[in-house]
């Protein structure tokens, strides 16, 4: 496998990386490959490991929750002594 790099979403990646960053094993990536998958397929689609664990296909681990980096804000509340 090496060190060459993949190039997935604009940016070029160890396979390592990729693996590390998707929890699919650097073999599992680089097999899927070599069958002619797409970078989007070998990356987005679990192994059955991960299926098991719960992990599904339709959030990709390059996307994220939409949550983005901070906590969504708590509004101030307030409460009346006057019931």
């Amino acid at each position: 496998m090496g060190m060459r790099l993949y190039t997935f979403r604009g940016q070029r990646w160890l396979l390592k990386e990729l693996s590390e960053i998707t929890g699919i094993p650097a073999c599992t990536i680089h097999a899927r490959i070599r069958l002619g998958w797409t970078m989007e397929q070998a990356l987005g689609s679990p192994t059955p490991k991960q299926r098991r664990a719960g992990v599904v296909s339709n959030l990709p681990a390059f996307e994220g929750t939409g949550a983005g980096s901070t906590a969504q804000e708590t509004p101030k509340i307030t409460f009346s002594e006057k019931a």
